[in-house]
């Protein structure tokens, strides 16, 4: 499976991912839009605060099971989760599947927002400026 690595020991908690991450995909810059999110460990962990929230794209995804509109498939290869807008009616189904919290609804849009690593380059990494996620296509 192909996902991007994320160590959070590493984040610092500055979100250039997930603005690189919403301005790729949605031409601007939303927090609803990022498909990535840093979480902020409560209580406050020394050794690492934030945790990045990304999809992992599961062998066996609960999203895809959970989708009744069938917006939520697994690519040709089997190593890609992606998202049809076109099928996603936004019912949250997904998101309540999804054991890493790493599926969201966006509520201007009305639907689903996840990874699909953007299509084998995926901003974020190029972004993070302290080395906390990593590309599975890196060489």
């Amino acid at each position: 499976m192909k996902r991007i690595q994320v160590s959070p020991r590493k984040c610092v908690g500055c979100e250039l991912c997930g603005i690189a991450c919403s301005v790729t995909r949605g031409g601007e810059v939303r927090e609803t839009g990022m498909r990535i999110r840093i979480k902020r460990q409560f209580p406050e962990r020394a050794d690492r605060p934030f945790q990045p929230a990304v999809c992992r794209q599961c062998e066996k995804p609960k999203c895809v099971e959970a989708c009744p509109k069938g917006a939520l498939l697994m690519d040709l290869q089997g190593e890609i989760v992606r998202l049809d807008e076109k099928l996603c009616d936004g019912c949250g189904a997904c998101v309540e599947a999804c054991p890493f919290e790493a599926i969201w609804i966006d509520p201007q849009r009305r639907m689903a927002v996840k990874c699909d690593l953007c299509r084998g380059n995926p901003e974020c990494v190029r972004y993070c400026q302290f080395g906390a996620i990593e590309s599975p296509f890196a060489p």
